[in-house]
């Protein structure tokens, strides 16, 4: 298999994934770093994990230091279907719960996996 024939394999994929666990998210890009969109929000399928265990380096880990694992909200998108970069600061609503995007983790095939914090609830 060719390299691009993987990364269509991979988008393939990650499509039916979207396709099959999305959620409707609300993504809003942070005025702050990109003024220009003004925060509005762009509405598309992502998959949604409430408690994704991330592991937690700490300095020094395998001499002496510690590994752990916290869980973490995350949501994991197709940048196309974004169509912007994702940046930390920015905020995604999803089920009327606000979230702002700590880091963003690219996959190097065209998707990412963004690490949250939860803002708070929308009544």
């Amino acid at each position: 298999m060719t390299i691009n024939g993987w990364a269509d394999a991979v988008t393939g994929l990650q499509e039916v994934c979207r396709d099959t666990f999305g959620v409707q998210v609300s993504y809003i890009p942070s005025v702050n770093s990109r003024p220009e969109l003004q925060g509005q929000a762009i509405n598309i399928t992502a998959i949604f994990d409430e408690n994704r265990e991330m592991v937690n380096v700490m300095a020094g880990a395998g001499s002496g230091g510690m590994d752990s694992l916290i869980p973490r909200p995350v949501v994991e998108l197709r940048l196309s279907d974004l169509g912007i970069d994702a940046q930390e600061g920015d905020e995604i609503i999803i089920a009327n719960v606000t979230y702002r995007v700590v880091d963003v983790h690219p996959d190097g095939l065209g998707a990412a996996v963004l690490v949250l914090n939860r803002v708070r609830d929308i009544i």
